[in-house]
């Protein structure tokens, strides 16, 4: 098979095209100097970094270092004592957000419903595309639901008396 030296190794890129060993043993990185792990400084640097190396399955290179994070973690976001829990939700779920998520939510179910076959009373047939409103309301009942605690999905819309949370399923369907 192209590009596999044996059960465990795998040769890639510049190595699968050489035309002998010796051009081969010239691309591996040596993962055993400290010098494989500091940052490229320059233009040719990169283009170095490009050389791949053969990779074995069952003795891998010593990952790099990572480094102790040591910034204080904190938002740095000034609120007075006007600013209410609305400002607080739209500080980190602002719209660019919100407008990524519904598109990419619309452009998955389509890819969903257009690689399945759907039965004759399927849910699918009747779907149409979420919204930013929608999204919100979906947010603040899964905020909620942090408050409310319940046992499981299904018990925040139970209809038993005992155990009903009514805003839920006033507010959006279960499924």
């Amino acid at each position: 098979m192209d590009g596999i030296d044996d059960e465990n190794t795998f040769l890639l890129d510049d190595e699968l095209h050489s035309d002998t060993d010796t051009d081969i043993s010239s691309n591996y990185l040596d993962y055993s100097s400290d010098d494989s792990c500091s940052e490229l400084s320059s233009d040719e640097d990169l283009s170095s970094a490009r050389i791949f190396t053969e990779v074995n399955v069952k003795n891998p290179p010593v990952p790099c270092p990572r480094f102790k994070f040591s910034g204080i973690p904190s938002v740095h976001v000034q609120f007075d004592n006007t600013s209410d829990v609305l400002q607080f939700y739209e500080t980190f779920i602002d719209f660019s957000l919100m407008s990524k998520i519904v598109e990419e939510t619309n452009k998955y179910a389509k890819q969903c419903i257009q690689s399945s076959v759907a039965r004759q009373f399927s849910k699918s047939k009747f779907w149409v595309e979420t919204t930013m409103e929608e999204l919100h309301v979906f947010f603040a009942l899964n905020i909620l639901q942090g408050i409310v605690k319940k046992p499981g999905i299904d018990h925040y819309w139970s209809k038993r008396y005992s155990t009903n949370t009514p805003f839920f399923s006033k507010i959006m369907s279960h499924r």
